[in-house]
């Protein structure tokens, strides 16, 4: 089974309002899940809270951003980010999702923010169960082998999803009543077991 999903890259435009983003604006980008795709969504400050104060879909990862049209192209590996996300994507089951935090599994080993404590066959396939250094939590993660092509479709979509994500530092202070953003998600997160 070969799960393709088109993830479309940051548009210069609010998802929902479809108004054009100035030169420098903040907004927010947004992943859901979908009937079994993974969506991305840009939205303004304005669509953001109304979507907030209508009771929306809660997003499983979002980060502010801010429009640049020169903005350099390609994946921009922000650890703390990418980690974030990984951690966000904890008990998906969608196929999908589990092919794309195992692509983010082997980046996080290979940066040695990931270690492989064992590796464990079940019903559902083989996982890794990892841990993050200097930490007691364990996760799992379903294992896949890509063809080359899935690869590649992989890390399009990798690329697709965290363009326009910022460093954290350089991140606004969030609006009252804001969740807490990806790089601040770990103090309201409870560890997995």
């Amino acid at each position: 089974m070969n799960t393709s999903w088109s993830i479309s890259r940051r548009l210069p435009t609010c998802t929902a309002c479809q108004r054009d983003f100035v030169e420098g604006e903040r907004h927010h980008s947004a992943l859901s899940v979908r009937e079994e795709a993974l969506v991305r969504e840009d939205l303004c400050r304005s669509c953001w809270d109304a979507r907030r104060e209508e009771g929306g879909p809660e997003p499983i990862f979002w980060w502010r951003t801010r429009h640049s049209a020169g903005r350099k192209r390609g994946l921009q590996l922000d650890l703390d980010a990418l980690e974030a996300l990984f951690r966000s994507l904890e008990g998906r089951a969608e196929r999908g999702v589990r092919e794309l935090r195992y692509v983010l599994c082997l980046l996080l080993m290979r940066k040695r923010r990931l270690k492989v404590l064992a590796v464990e066959r079940g019903e559902e396939g083989e996982s890794f169960v990892v841990r993050r250094p200097r930490r007691e939590e364990r996760m799992r993660v379903f294992v896949f082998d890509f063809t080359p092509e899935r690869m590649g479709e992989l890390r399009a979509e990798l690329s697709a999803i965290l363009e326009g994500l910022e460093d954290p530092e350089e991140a606004e202070e969030p609006a009252a009543g804001d969740p807490p953003p990806a790089e601040e998600a770990d103090a309201a997160r409870p560890s997995a077991p």
